[in-house]
């Protein structure tokens, strides 16, 4: 199946910024915030040991109750884990099984498979019956959007190669054999005519720069895929952003992955 789930975060970005100009201080934000309800604190029984949520503060968490009998649940939570998981989401899998039951019970869970999503503040943000991988991305879609636009708002932008990788970004060498360019060492080398989505990182926010004569291309084509700090790296080693589409139109192949538990 194709997938465009990458790219309702994209399309999202846009709307969630929507109004921040200039930005609130914190105690606007305090005034206006909803009262989300508080995640129990609880230690959840996932199949690789105790799971304390406290220990994933400051990002999204899915968390997926079912019984271990209910295949439709698990198939749904497989079909969207590789897509969550690229959008920064932690997600753990319980099987409501004797003892797990309070710890499920606890966020609300009442025989029906559950999906519930947490927020990097610790606040329950939703909950329900996800049918299918579909409608377990749509649910945690709002928070995953809100976590990328914090993380685009807090990265102030790069004027030169050198601060964008010491801020953690990302330089894609585009240029063919013999091609002037300014490409670190450490650069990813990718053809220009072969750079494809999956050569880039998983995570949307992550900071791009390309180099190479290609390189204005290359950066259009990033945006397009739902990337939000692109950058086009001249002769001299100093950055232009490149603009992002408020609407990406091409397919972000799928990253596979396996249930994690």
């Amino acid at each position: 199946m194709t997938r465009r789930r990458p790219f309702l975060l994209a399309a999202l970005l846009p709307l969630a910024a929507c109004g921040t100009d200039p930005a609130p201080d914190a105690a606007s934000l305090a005034a206006v915030a909803p009262a989300w309800e508080p995640a129990p604190r609880v230690t959840l029984p996932t199949a690789d040991g105790p799971v304390d949520l406290a220990t994933l503060a400051g990002r999204p968490v899915v968390l997926h109750f079912a019984e271990a009998g209910d295949a439709d649940a698990w198939a749904a939570l497989a079909d969207a884990l590789a897509d969550l998981e690229a959008a920064g989401a932690a997600v753990l899998a319980v099987t409501v099984d004797g003892a797990e039951g309070q710890a499920a019970e606890a966020f609300g869970y009442a025989g029906d498979p559950l999906a519930v999503v947490v927020d990097g503040e610790g606040a329950v943000r939703a909950r329900a019956t996800p049918r299918s991988g579909d409608d377990l991305f749509a649910l945690a879609s709002p928070v995953l959007a809100e976590a990328d636009l914090a993380q685009t708002v807090s990265w102030q932008g790069a004027d030169t190669l050198d601060r964008l990788i010491e801020a953690g970004g990302v330089v894609v060498d585009v240029s063919e054999p013999g091609d002037p360019h300014v490409a670190p060492p450490h650069a990813l080398h990718v053809a220009a005519d072969t750079l494809a989505a999956l050569d880039l990182p998983a995570d949307l926010g992550t900071p791009i720069a390309f180099v190479g004569p290609e390189a204005g291309e290359a950066a259009e084509r990033a945006t397009r895929w739902g990337y939000v700090s692109v950058y086009r790296a001249d002769a001299d080693g100093s950055l232009t952003a490149v603009a992002p589409d408020p609407l990406p139109a091409v397919d972000r192949p799928a990253r596979s992955g396996g249930v994690r538990g």
